[in-house]
């Protein structure tokens, strides 16, 4: 087997890792990679070779970077069982590299090398509004579409009226926060004559949906000023 054939095949199984001396213990931990939506629940899962476990043997877990073990930190949203931790409506925060010890006679015997955890966070609810310049006619009217903060970076969005696609005079701006989150506002500037009823579509694609967001914006009136309403936001 190459060597570059071998990195998938330990994403698959999950590492092995031994503690030198003789009271080691293999300890088999995986996945060695897990992806969620926030929200959803995470399962990581550590075992010892058959012939090494015994009633002795006790299961710790910790995150990197983090201190003391998670089993002996009150938290509804973590279950343990004897060979898995359950990790319930995940969220941003819990990103990172999660690891797992083997206890005998209070002494550690065996880890593995970490399983890592990466969230994704829908970049919804979206928001689309005119702009608060728009007052009257001498001014072309604006619509702006704002995503919530998202999680990985690359997104896509695109502007569309009354069913065809706008590529002119879009503007868009992203941003991370503190947090490692993103967040993207799109302008659209409007350079035709606006007509009662014209529909304006806010579309955006992500890793974390199943099927793109959609915001729509209704023009309720035509000019002068640019006054509608928002309609129902569809997302998934």
């Amino acid at each position: 087997m190459m060597a570059s054939d071998a990195i998938p095949y330990l994403s698959l199984m999950g590492i092995i890792a031994t503690v030198a001396g003789d009271a080691s213990v293999k300890v088999i931990q995986y996945p060695a990679e897990l992806t969620v939506i926030q929200g959803e629940n995470g399962t990581f899962s550590c075992e010892t070779a058959r012939n090494q476990h015994n009633s002795n043997t006790e299961l710790y877990w910790w995150k990197q970077g983090e201190s003391g073990f998670l089993n002996t930190k009150p938290d509804n949203r973590k279950i343990f069982e004897s060979k898995s931790f359950h990790l319930l409506n995940v969220n941003f925060q819990d990103s990172g590299v999660y690891l797992c010890a083997v206890k005998r006679q209070e002494k550690i015997a065996g880890k593995g090398t970490g399983s890592r955890l990466t969230v994704h966070v829908p970049p919804t609810p979206l928001k689309i509004f005119p702009r608060d310049s728009e007052t009257d006619s001498s001014t072309p009217p604006t619509l702006v579409c704002e995503t919530a903060a998202f999680y990985p970076e690359d997104i896509k969005l695109i502007w569309s009226k009354d069913g065809n696609e706008v590529k002119t005079g879009i503007n868009s701006t992203k941003e991370r926060n503190s947090k490692g989150l993103y967040k993207v506002w799109s302008s659209m500037e409007e350079t035709q004559p606006v007509q009662s009823g014209a529909l304006y579509i806010c579309l955006v694609s992500h890793i974390s949906l199943r099927i793109p967001a959609v915001a729509k914006f209704t023009v309720s009136e035509p000019n002068p000023g640019f006054y509608g309403r928002m309609t129902k936001l569809s997302s998934s």
